[in-house]
């Protein structure tokens, strides 16, 4: 009986799919994981089928990310699903042309910005997607954490991410939603986190992640998986697995 217990209980591990947003969720934004959550997940993914998706590119997510956990991974969802790599491996990449009006339109926000702190570059392209930030890229970790904060107050992504999706969605079948601590990531509509689901085939995920509001660019991926976790930080994050998927 107890064989057969566990035989079920394996079984269940590995019909089940785990996907991690990265900033904000298993670590601090553009920070590298906390050196003990790191240790211990490690030994937890070994288990069980773990895929990361993030807005960011492969490198910034190596940068935070160790190699040992993220060798570990079934795989990793790039710039937000539209490049997808299994053991360090390219399997697609999906394309995104902003057009000049678009252009246009974000480098007008920045001009007329009441945030005075500007640390170019504002504009990031990346695969079928560009990452968009009025403070900039950058910035340091201080001005990066002054800008959130600020922007906390007067929700300036989300307006803007509100006026862009008005101009834009249907002209040019495209959306902006806030991403990670300073910027907007702006896609094809139905090219974002949510698109890894296609490319998965899993009897039931379980998804964490911090940005799962409707202008947030976790919550087309929280909103098709039943089993999800809206997370204020990876603290919480390491709370719940260690009390709830061990």
């Amino acid at each position: 009986m107890i064989q057969t217990k566990k035989f079920i209980k394996n079984l269940h591990i590995k019909m089940k799919c785990f996907l991690f947003d990265i900033d904000g969720t298993l670590t601090e934004p553009r920070q590298p994981m906390d050196s003990e959550f790191a240790i211990w997940f490690e030994n937890w993914v070994s288990e069980r089928n773990v895929y990361l998706i993030s807005g960011s590119d492969l490198p910034k997510i190596q940068e935070q990310i160790p190699s040992k956990i993220l060798n570990k991974c079934k795989g990793v969802f790039s710039c937000m699903g539209n490049e997808f790599w299994i053991d360090n491996k390219n399997v697609y990449k999906n394309q995104l042309e902003i057009p000049e009006e678009v252009e246009n339109f974000l480098e007008s926000k920045i001009v007329n910005s009441d945030f005075e702190h500007r640390k170019p570059p504002h504009f990031e392209y990346r695969t079928g997607m560009l990452n968009f930030s009025i403070v900039g890229r950058g910035a340091s970790q201080s001005l990066r954490l002054y800008y959130s904060e600020w922007d906390e107050m007067r929700q300036e992504r989300y307006e803007i991410a509100k006026e862009f999706n008005k101009l834009f969605n249907k002209k040019y079948d495209i959306e902006a939603l806030a991403g990670g601590q300073i910027s907007l990531d702006i896609q094809g509509i139905g090219k974002d986190k949510g698109q890894a689901i296609d490319h998965l085939d899993y009897d039931n995920y379980v998804f964490f992640g911090d940005k799962c509001t409707p202008s947030g660019n976790d919550f087309a991926l929280y909103k098709r998986v039943e089993e999800k976790w809206h997370v204020q930080d990876y603290k919480q994050t390491f709370s719940i697995l260690k009390n709830k998927y061990v």
